[in-house]
């Protein structure tokens, strides 16, 4: 687990949004939409569109990231406990 997948885990045991992220993390928009990307390929975060609708990886739109809700996955939570 690199130090920016630490730090966005670290930020996600909340249902959290985008823009919250972005402005949490002070990450470039385009990184953290990478990282983000690498994390849920990883299993380690979940992706909503709405409240209830969690995504796959398929159905995942770039043009969309904005409007997504992140929560980190139990596997997420452990692997980020043990980095830390």
């Amino acid at each position: 687990m690199t130090n920016i997948q630490y730090e966005i885990i670290d930020a996600l045991y909340f249902v959290t949004p985008f823009n919250e992220l972005v402005a949490e993390l002070g990450l470039d928009k385009e990184l953290l939409v990478f990282e983000l990307h690498k994390l849920h390929q990883k299993g380690w975060i979940r992706i909503y569109d709405g409240i209830d609708e969690e995504l796959e990886n398929d159905a995942l739109l770039e043009d969309r990231f904005s409007k997504y809700q992140f929560l980190a996955s139990k596997k997420g939570l452990t692997n980020h406990n043990f980095a830390g």
